[in-house]
């Protein structure tokens, strides 16, 4: 996964009030766009796991940087993507559930 492009995203959103405004109501494929129109160009992965809302992902640092800056992410009756994408994970997972180097949609989740 190509970690640095959402790195860099995060840091620029956090850095740039009109960018973070554009995310705090962006579904998925809307925050997508923004970050492309942006200059920032993810990988099918990290696409993914925006598609997905971070489900069935087991550890990711940078997801509570997303659920910061990318609030509406978060499914409803979650307070946050960390307690969402462990409700999807089992005590047993040791990694991800997914293969989100596709950039499909695994879950139902609008």
């Amino acid at each position: 996964m190509s970690k640095q492009q959402l790195m860099d995203f995060i840091v620029a959103v956090k850095k740039d009030e009109s960018l973070k405004a554009q995310l705090k109501d962006a579904q998925p494929e809307e925050i997508i766009r923004i970050a492309q129109q942006a200059g920032f160009n993810f990988s099918e992965e990290i696409k993914g796991r925006f598609r997905n809302r971070w489900a069935g992902v087991y550890s990711c640092p940078q997801r509570e940087d997303i659920n910061e800056i990318c609030p509406a992410l978060c499914p409803p009756g979650f307070k946050s993507l960390a307690e969402y994408s462990q409700s999807t994970c089992t005590p047993y997972d040791k990694q991800e559930k997914y293969d989100f180097r596709s950039g499909f949609k695994y879950t139902n989740v609008t």
